[in-house]
């Protein structure tokens, strides 16, 4: 039965990079659920006025008809989401499925069971396929094969996909009632259609400065030490600086995989080709591929904004998937239904240029300075 506007929801959702690919595409996601209250905050100024709605939620202890309830639908068509990556990613502990974390996926598969969507899609680290010798990620497709699903993966860059980053992701998708599920065929990476390098993406950008210089949400300088600059002039496009192990971003390749870290870690952030600086938040979210709509009120501290575009399934990759699954379920899309109106929005910045200024200053991290340790919490 074709069903005319499907209707679904983004587990584990951040701050909404499957949901905004997926309305992009043109299918509705009627609500996002994480447990983060911040990212909680940056989904629903992005996409409650695209008709779809953050919640706070412990996906380790809600059910799915409490899921429901939240979105104010009857059923899921679809459940996408991304469960935290940190036990099988390679710059975390290699913990997997030792580590506590790592039954989050057992509970997307409870939702799964519970709601019984004609398809999912389940996003991770391409690591997931080593755990175990492959045994983990097997016994996860098994499970989810028994509950009446044809269930296959595949390991995607999203470069390949129009995002202007080296950044490989596997992704499980189920679909009941067909033979087999279907992946979406690259559209980048030809002579003729080549990968979006990280100065297609930002070029146009001006240098970082507060939002009264500049105009740009989110583009605000980091602060480094003059050492740490002196270092940066000497860097050269591609390679590594020897004593901070900051990378520095080749103009004409796709930027390198941007990293979130948690707790305390601050992970290294690209240098920008052109200037001795590590790459904004804005320039981040360029180069996992959100447009300049997508946007962080500065309530949400800078760390935090950085932290949900790295943990965020780039949107061009999410809407490849998304309009692949609608082609083999029969779903009709409609882009134009779900975009809009943003002008709507409470303002993104209600603090002064001074006084984000001086919050950066006293939040200021090791690794801004060339420092492998913090200096501050």
């Amino acid at each position: 039965m074709t069903i005319s506007r499907p209707t679904g929801i983004e587990l584990f959702a951040g701050c909404g990079g499957l949901s905004t690919g997926f309305l992009d595409a043109g299918l509705r996601v009627a609500a996002g659920f994480e447990l983060d209250a911040r990212a909680v905050d940056a989904y629903n100024y992005n996409h409650e006025y695209r008709g779809s709605r953050g919640f706070l939620a412990d996906l380790s202890t809600v059910s799915g008809a409490e899921l429901l309830a939240k979105a104010g639908i009857k059923h899921a068509d679809f459940i996408i989401g991304g469960p935290p990556c940190q036990p099988f990613s390679i710059a975390g502990k290699r913990q997997g499925k030792r580590d506590v974390r790592a039954d989050l996926i057992g509970h997307f598969i409870r939702i799964v069971d519970e709601l019984k969507p004609s398809v999912f899609m389940l996003e991770n680290v391409p690591n997931l396929a080593s755990i175990d010798n492959g045994e983990f990620l097997d016994e996860v497709k098994t499970e989810l094969r028994l509950l009446g699903y044809s269930v296959d993966h595949i390991v995607v860059s999203a470069a390949d996909f129009g995002v202007p980053q080296n950044r490989k992701r596997l992704v499980v998708l189920g679909a009941r009632e067909k033979r087999a599920v279907i992946f979406p065929p690259a559209t980048h990476g030809t002579p003729e259609r080549p990968h979006i390098s990280a100065s297609s993406a930002i070029n146009d950008l001006p240098d970082a400065g507060e939002f009264g210089e500049t105009g740009i949400y989110n583009h605000e300088p980091t602060m480094h030490s003059a050492d740490m600059v002196a270092r940066l002039t000497t860097l050269e496009p591609g390679k590594r600086e020897r004593g901070s192990f900051h990378d520095r971003l080749h103009p004409e390749r796709p930027s390198y995989t941007l990293r979130a870290g948690s707790g305390n870690f601050s992970p290294l952030r690209p240098v920008h080709y052109r200037h001795n600086r590590v790459i904004t938040v804005r320039e981040s979210a360029r180069l996992q591929g959100f447009s300049d709509d997508f946007r962080w009120p500065d309530r949400i501290p800078r760390l935090q904004q950085y932290r949900q575009v790295g943990n965020a399934v780039p949107p061009p990759l999410s809407r490849a998937f998304a309009e692949c699954l609608a082609d083999q379920m029969g779903w009709q899309l409609d882009p134009a239904a779900l975009v809009g109106d943003s002008s709507g929005r409470e303002p993104a910045n209600v603090l002064t240029d001074d006084e984000r200024k001086a919050l950066r200053a006293a939040r200021m991290r090791g690794a801004s300075l060339g420092k492998v340790a913090l200096t501050t919490k």
